[in-house]
């Protein structure tokens, strides 16, 4: 009897044991993530102007792993002169960046290492021939890239086809086209176009929805459900008349992010259109609106940023509907609309379109994206007027900020990228 109490005590104290560290694994799995651990980060800026949509100036890369580091850094003698090969307008998947280089004649798959550009593989144009900076794309999944344009076959390149709008799918992995062809889409009127790329964005029940507009009217704008499989539009395309363009119609979202998934499923476009009595197009007034999650139209409950002023330039969904937005504004600023340091960030609350504005300088740049979400945190790049470029880091759930890494002085601060495995 004594033998089996003894078997039964030790039995309980194994199971008790094995409880404990189930326990504890569990508790080791619920812990947070730190979302910057064993990431990499490359840090894009400019010699003498401004980079992005454009802009010859030479262009400089450096690979950092913290953007809280209160540290300075230089590019003289470190960063990688990437101005002869890549253009900063470029698709960022894991650690690399993707392309139509400044070959023109073909796409590529690169990285920025050790001072240099490692080319991983690069393929030739077949049929359709995308021009530089001017397509946009959808990641299908982790390795299948799907490519929209509007600008050209390759028999005619030079002069572009802006009457059609083609695609080309591909393999990241292999890097290979999987196939091409043209997106059949409602004709434009005559003697219109399509803009150059429009936006295209991946849903997750199967559908890419590829927003475009009619490039000479510029009066709204419409967005196109295509299956992802066969890259065949379904049904009607939406049409939304309360803004006149996306943010982003000639160069995708290859720099800037124009637009966002919130938690729910439901999408937003950041939009603008022409201030009265403007007297150059960028005078513009922002506009933000949604299709709804599953849904092949626009919400036209729903309208944000309901404001007489401000151009939104780009937009970061930080969660529990808050948006930071980078917006060009002179009523706030006091900068005229043609002049540097005009634009400044802010938070906006979807739900009751309360606007508030960060304690950060003024910045220069309407074609860069500083900022980046992981986490809890916003990373947010500022190229004032007066002092170095800086990082500066806020806290999402308090609104602190802090100031992190510094960039010394005499260089345009343009680009961030996360980079990671």
């Amino acid at each position: 009897m004594k033998t089996i109490k003894n078997y039964l005590f030790v039995l309980l104290v194994a199971l008790t044991s094995i409880f404990a560290v189930s326990c504890s694994e569990d508790s080791d799995l619920d812990k947070k993530v730190d979302p910057l651990k064993d990431k990499h980060f490359d840090v894009w800026v400019t010699i003498g102007g401004s980079g992005g949509m454009g802009s010859e100036d030479a262009q400089l890369v450096q690979g950092i792993n913290s953007l809280e580091a209160q540290d300075e850094i230089d590019f003289q003698g470190t960063g990688t002169d990437v101005t002869a090969k890549l253009y900063q307008e470029s698709i960022i998947k894991g650690k690399y960046y993707y392309q139509v280089p400044k070959e023109n004649d073909r796409f590529g798959k690169y990285q920025v290492v050790n001072g240099e550009i490692k080319v991983i593989k690069e393929f030739k144009f077949e049929n359709i021939t995308l021009k530089a900076r001017k397509y946009t794309h959808a990641w299908i999944n982790d390795r299948t890239l799907v490519l929209i344009a509007s600008n050209g076959v390759k028999e005619n390149s030079e002069t572009g086809d802006e009457s059609k709008v083609f695609w080309i799918k591909v393999d990241t992995e292999e890097m290979k086209i999987l196939g091409e062809g043209e997106l059949i889409l409602p004709k434009v009127p005559e003697g219109d176009r399509y803009s150059t790329s429009g936006i295209a964005n991946y849903r997750e029940d199967g559908k890419i929805m590829y927003a475009y507009l009619h490039n000479y009217s510029k009066t709204h704008f419409f967005v196109a459900f295509v299956d992802a499989e066969t890259m065949k539009v379904e049904g009607e395309v939406a049409e939304e008349k309360r803004a006149e363009f996306m943010a982003g119609t000639a160069y995708g979202e290859l720099l800037q992010r124009k637009t966002f998934f919130d938690e729910k499923g439901d999408y937003y476009i950041a939009c603008n259109s022409l201030l009265d009595g403007h007297t150059s197009r960028t005078q513009q007034r922002g506009t933000l609106v949604r299709i709804k999650k599953g849904e092949k139209n626009f919400d036209q409950s729903y309208k944000g940023f309901n404001f007489d002023h401000g151009k939104l330039v780009t937009v970061d969904y930080l969660n529990n509907e808050k948006v930071l937005l980078y917006i060009q504004d002179p009523e706030v600023t006091g900068a005229d609309w043609g002049k540097n340091f005009n634009c400044y960030y802010a938070v906006l609350d979807l739900a009751s379109d309360k606007l508030t504005k960060l304690d950060l300088p003024y910045s220069a740049g309407t074609f860069s994206q500083r900022s980046i979400v992981m986490g809890d945190k916003a990373y947010i790049g500022v190229n004032p007027e007066e002092g170095s470029p800086a990082v500066y880091v806020y806290d999402i759930e308090t609104g602190a900020m802090e100031k992190g890494l510094t960039i010394q002085e005499g260089y345009s601060f343009d680009r961030i990228v996360n980079l990671h495995d």
